[in-house]
C-alpha cells in the first residue's frame, strides 16, 4: 500500500486540529479558572457543580430576604424610637401641667401642645418608605391609621375604641397580621383557618417563616377602659386627646387627669415591648446572616475544588501544548511535499 502525500496531509491536519483544540481548551481553563466548560467533559463533577450552584442560589435568595427584613426592621425601629420620644415628651408636659401650682392658662397651653403631639404621633404611625407603610400589617399600600368623625383613632378601617363584638374580633385578628419572608427555616404549608372552601387553600405556616413587620394595633393599643365611671380608649392617641381635654376643661380635677395619665403610662409600655421585639428579631437575622455567610464561603471553596482548574498545572499543560503545536507547524513544512499524484483524481 502506497502512502500518498494526501494521506500524510490528512493525518497531519487531523493531528494539528487536535493540538489546536487542546490548546484552546487549556487557554480557556486559564482564562476562566474552570476545569471544564461542558458537562460532557466531566459528568460526575458537573453533577456536583450543579447541586452546589443550586444550593448557593438558594442561600443567595435567603440572604436577599434577610437584607429586606433587616431594612424594614431598621426603619420600624427608628420610627418606634421617635414615637418613644414623643411619648416621653408628652409625659413630661402632663406632669408639669397636672399640679396644683399650674394655672388654667398653663394647662390650656399644655393641652394645645399635647394635641400637636397627637398629630405627630399619627404621622409617625403612618410612616412609610417608597409608598410601603410599616405598621399596617399586610396592608402596605394605604395609610393604616386615620381619625374618624368622632375624633377617635381608626386602624385599617376599624375604630380602636369600638365596642362592636364583630369589629373587636377583626382587631384581634389584626394583632397577628404581619408580613413574612422565607429565610430558610424550612417553610411548610398548612390549611388556611379562615378559608371556608373545601378543601381550604394552603398558606405558609407562620412558624416556618420569619415575621418581620409590626402590626400597628399592637403598638398603640386597642379597646376601652372605664375610669371613674367614664369609658375611655386604651390607645395612646385617644388617651392623649382625653388628657388634653381634661387639662383644658373648666371642671378640671387632678384626680381625673392623673387616672388618665396612669393609663397612658401603662399603654406606653407597648412601645418598649415592641422595641425589644425588634431588637430580638434583628439579632436573629444577624445570626442567620453570619450563618449563611459561613455556608457560602464553605460552598464556594467546595465549588472551587469541583470546578476549578489548578492554575500552575494548567499553565504547564498550556505551555507544553503550545510547544507541541509550534513543533507540529514546523514539521508540517518539511514532511508535506507536493506530488503529481495529489493533483490526480
Amino acid at each position: 500500500m502506497r502512502i500518498t502525500n494526501k494521506m500524510i496531509t490528512t493525518r497531519y491536519i487531523r493531528s494539528l486540529n487536535t493540538l489546536t483544540s487542546d490548546l484552546n481548551k487549556y487557554s480557556t481553563q486559564i482564562e476562566s479558572g474552570r476545569a471544564f466548560s461542558k458537562s460532557s467533559e466531566n459528568t460526575a463533577a458537573a453533577v456536583k457543580a450543579y447541586q452546589l450552584r443550586k444550593d448557593l442560589s438558594k442561600i443567595e435568595g435567603y440572604q436577599s430576604n434577610i437584607a429586606h427584613a433587616q431594612s424594614s426592621l431598621s426603619n420600624s425601629e427608628t420610627v418606634l424610637m421617635n414615637i418613644e420620644d414623643l411619648v416621653l415628651e408628652a409625659k413630661d408636659k402632663i406632669r408639669s401641667a397636672n399640679t396644683a401650682s399650674a394655672s388654667a392658662d398653663e394647662r390650656k397651653i399644655v393641652a394645645t401642645e399635647l394635641k400637636n403631639l397627637q398629630e405627630q404621633l399619627l404621622q409617625a404611625l403612618n410612616s412609610n418608605s417608597s409608598g410601603s407603610y410599616y405598621f399596617g400589617g399586610t396592608n402596605t399600600d394605604t395609610a393604616p391609621f386615620s381619625v374618624g368623625a368622632d375624633g377617635k383613632l381608626v386602624y385599617n378601617g376599624i375604630s380602636l375604641s369600638t365596642t362592636d363584638p364583630a369589629e373587636q374580633a377583626i382587631l384581634e385578628g389584626y394583632k397577628d397580621d404581619s408580613l413574612y419572608v422565607d429565610i430558610g427555616m424550612g417553610i411548610t404549608l398548612i390549611d388556611d383557618p379562615e378559608d371556608t372552601a373545601v378543601p381550604p387553600r394552603k398558606i405558609p405556616d407562620p412558624k416556618s417563616v420569619f415575621q418581620y413587620s409590626l402590626a400597628g394595633v399592637n403598638i398603640v393599643g386597642s379597646g376601652t377602659t372605664t375610669i371613674d365611671g367614664v369609658e375611655v380608649s386604651n390607645n395612646l392617641y385617644d388617651l392623649l386627646g382625653s388628657i388634653a381635654s381634661g387639662l383644658e376643661s373648666s371642671s378640671y380635677t387632678y384626680g381625673s387627669v392623673d387616672a388618665l395619665y396612669g393609663k397612658f403610662d401603662e399603654a406606653s409600655m407597648e412601645i418598649v415591648y415592641n422595641l425589644t421585639e425588634v431588637g430580638a428579631k434583628t439579632s436573629y437575622l444577624k445570626f442567620m446572616e453570619d450563618r449563611y455567610d459561613t455556608q457560602t464561603l464553605s460552598m464556594q471553596e467546595r465549588q472551587l475544588e469541583v470546578e476549578g482548574a489548578d492554575p500552575a498545572y494548567t499553565i504547564i499543560l498550556f505551555k507544553s501544548q503550545q510547544v507541541a503545536y509550534n513543533a507540529a507547524l514546523q514539521m508540517g513544512t518539511k514532511i508535506i511535499q507536493p506530488s503529481i499524484f495529489d493533483f490526480m483524481s
